[in-house]
């Protein structure tokens, strides 16, 4: 790494005050500086990166730079120049903008479960389960075979499932499908949108325990298992009560955080001054229109 003398300290320092990267003049990244960075990302980017040492050590030097080159502009009075000063106050105030918001919203400690209950008890309508289905299936590919070779392969193993040969046992054996491995042929539950229109026309018309004849798709011939039908209904309170209550909270929220503005604007008796708008429009449009 080169001589910005990038130190990382493991085990003398507690996790809560750990100076991550230091240098000489007295410029250091804490665990805290690293936690925003975090923040921005979805959890499954922070995780890839702090198991990625190398990309992690690059980021560290990115805060290392961000955090240097803003000393040297500060020493330069950079920060001082002209409209620096009110840019630098408005991206403060954007950013304590958002924190209050944030605390606002956070202090809502509102119950939405009996109201979540209630919603669904009076719409139910709104959480469909369709028609599905629970079956196997034994691919033979038409990839590297004939067409009438892979339907006569694909008889066969049908003959030896009707005469008591173990379904997982053949599927293993002379499947095609590359997740036969892990699945031995179960495809779980499905609706007829999930599959594609010659196998879907064809599952949900059997009978529970029987076997297809040789189903051709673009993928090859399927032998089909019904395991079981399940017939259309309404979804659990529990399977859709995360999702109501996050629709009432963002309902919630809109409300409060209309009521919030419209009062901090009452009680700061805010006025827009439409004579020192008019002259701020004229003049930029103005020097819009010399360049």
């Amino acid at each position: 790494m080169k001589k910005i003398t990038v130190i990382l300290l493991y085990g003398f320092i507690s996790i809560a005050q750990a100076e991550l990267v230091r240098d000489k003049s007295g410029i250091d990244i804490g665990n805290s500086n690293l936690e925003v960075l975090l923040e921005e990302a979805p959890v499954y980017a922070q995780v890839n990166l702090l198991k990625n040492r190398k990309k992690l050590y690059v980021q560290l030097e990115r805060l290392y730079l961000r955090d240097a080159v803003a000393q040297m502009a500060i020493q330069e009075g950079l920060d001082k120049e002209g409209m620096n000063a009110e840019r630098l106050q408005a991206i403060r105030n954007k950013a304590l903008y958002l924190l209050k918001l944030d605390a606002l919203k956070k202090s809502n400690k509102k119950d939405y479960s009996p109201y979540a209950k209630q919603v669904y008890l009076v719409n139910q309508e709104d959480y469909p389960i369709e028609e599905r289905v629970n079956a196997a299936h034994i691919l033979i590919s038409t990839k590297k075979r004939t067409d009438a070779e892979a339907l006569g392969k694909a008889q066969k193993i049908r003959e030896e499932l009707t005469q008591g040969e173990v379904f997982s046992t053949l599927a293993l054996q002379e499947s095609d499908d590359k997740s036969v491995k892990d699945n031995l042929g179960e495809l779980g539950n499905f609706s007829r949108d999930q599959m594609v229109k010659p196998f879907s026309d064809v599952v949900f018309a059997m009978q529970v325990g029987t076997f297809s004849e040789p189903v051709k798709t673009q993928y090859g011939y399927h032998i089909i298992k019904l395991n079981k039908k399940l017939v259309k209904g309404v979804k659990s309170f529990e399977e859709v009560k995360d999702s109501i209550i996050t629709k009432l909270k963002e309902k919630d929220w809109e409300r409060t955080r209309k009521e919030f503005f419209e009062q901090l604007k009452k009680d700061n008796k805010m006025q827009i001054d439409d004579k020192a708008v008019d002259e701020f429009v004229r003049k930029k449009l103005n020097e819009f229109g010399r360049r």
